[in-house]
């Protein structure tokens, strides 16, 4: 039995998706911060692909066209989505919008998103129920760089990766990361959680 029926059980409804928000929200990356509600910049979202991923299908999930897609080369099979990136009014963080087609009818949509998009993406309504064929509206973590690169790419930690290892594939210096992501420990990074990787050139 999962946690969500074993909570049906006890507590009432209105309680259990309280308790569903607090989980949602503790297991989700926080968007960068920003102040500067006019600016807009292109960034980088790193996506690693699932097999069911057809090229078709990444253009419809983060809505762009074929000249936004990058394929990387070098064996790691991730593929780097061009979007442009601005300053959310109102909640003040980075973000760049998308829609999503929702293809099940179980479970809710947030964790649908989160399988989809591999952590980089959220959604504001985490409690809302799965339907078949609904275009959900979400937001895309990216994010503007502030000091001295041109771009940041957005990428989700995955096992076996460090900031060393990261720092070498795209060939910027551990410093650079550990100054963008406020990293004090580079061996304190967490899988599964989002950080951004400075570039000098997309």
């Amino acid at each position: 039995m999962d946690l969500i029926q074993q909570c049906s059980l006890k507590v009432p409804l209105h309680i259990l998706i309280f308790l569903l928000q607090i989980h949602f929200i503790s297991t989700y990356p926080t968007p960068m911060k920003c102040s500067d509600t006019t600016r807009i910049c292109t960034s980088f979202l790193a996506f690693k692909p699932q097999p069911k991923h057809t090229m078709a299908l990444i253009q419809s999930m983060f809505d762009v066209l074929p000249s936004d897609i990058t394929v990387e080369s070098n064996g790691w099979d991730y593929i780097f989505i061009r979007k442009n990136c601005s300053c959310a009014s109102g909640m003040n963080k980075y973000v760049s919008d998308t829609t999503f087609t929702v293809r099940s009818n179980e479970g809710f949509v947030n964790e649908l998103v989160m399988d989809a998009y591999d952590g980089l993406a959220f959604l504001p309504n985490k409690t809302r129920w799965a339907r078949k064929g609904s275009v959900i509206s979400l937001r895309l973590f990216c994010g503007c760089s502030s000091g001295v690169w041109n771009y940041l790419v957005s990428y989700v930690m995955r096992d076996g990766d460090s900031v060393e290892s990261l720092a070498s594939r795209f060939g910027v210096s551990m410093d650079s990361i550990e100054t963008v992501n406020g990293i004090d420990n580079p061996d304190s990074v967490t899988v599964g959680s989002l950080y951004y990787i400075p570039l000098d050139s997309g």
